[in-house]
């Protein structure tokens, strides 16, 4: 009986740790930063009020101002950051109007901003002042997720902080990403660390009962 206990609990003990590996939560990132004036391009990404989804490719809105100078960041994640997950929602708390962010496909080209386009905000700042806007791309198999915030004043650049939140599912249904494919063929290295430890439980446990 003590014997047929101790496999169970080895069982058990070896099913948790497999379902810890495994698990994995849907929030990739949340940090803060600024625009600040690193980098510019002329022109930008017009705001035409449709915030992007899940439910349908938002085509690009077009490009303003396109001898205007104005200043950007990006921010990028490869497809194993972000857990495999090809449903990608973006939070972003800025307070000031002057932040407008948009996601792209694998890169970003200033002088062809509609290249490798997602989808973007709609608008610039907070929804009416206040709330953290909120928008969703799909992103393409494998491919890294790139951020784009810009400036929307011309030739000014943006001190003002906003804090943005980075989150990957599977579906649309906001399940976690399931992260790589993984073997369900033990390693050999697994099989041999496994069955010494098991071995060397039921020795103890067989030279225990002996004694009795």
């Amino acid at each position: 009986m003590k014997l047929r206990n101790l496999f169970l609990s080895t069982a058990c003990m070896v099913g948790a740790l497999a379902f810890t590996a495994n698990a994995s939560a849907e929030v990739i990132d949340v940090f803060t930063s600024t625009i600040g004036t690193g980098s510019s391009q002329l022109g930008r990404t017009s705001r035409d009020g449709v915030i992007s989804d899940w439910s349908t490719s938002k085509v690009y809105p077009g490009t303003i101002n396109p001898g205007t100078t104005y200043y950007y960041t990006t921010f990028t994640y490869t497809f194993a950051q972000l857990d495999y997950g090809q449903y990608i929602q973006i939070d972003t708390d800025s307070v000031s109007l002057n932040t407008f962010i948009s996601a792209y496909a694998n890169s970003y080209d200033p002088t062809n901003q509609a290249l490798n386009y997602l989808g973007d905000e709609g608008t610039s700042g907070n929804l009416f002042g206040v709330d953290p806007s909120t928008f969703q791309v799909v992103l393409p198999s494998l491919q890294s997720l790139v951020l784009v915030l810009n400036t929307t004043s011309p030739g000014l650049g943006s001190s003002d902080p906003f804090t943005i939140t980075v989150e990957s599912f599977s579906d649309t249904d906001f399940d976690d990403p399931t992260g790589p494919p993984v073997s369900t063929v033990p390693e050999p290295s697994s099989f041999v660390l496994l069955g010494s430890g098991i071995a060397g439980m039921a020795g103890m446990a067989r030279r225990r009962w002996l004694k009795v």
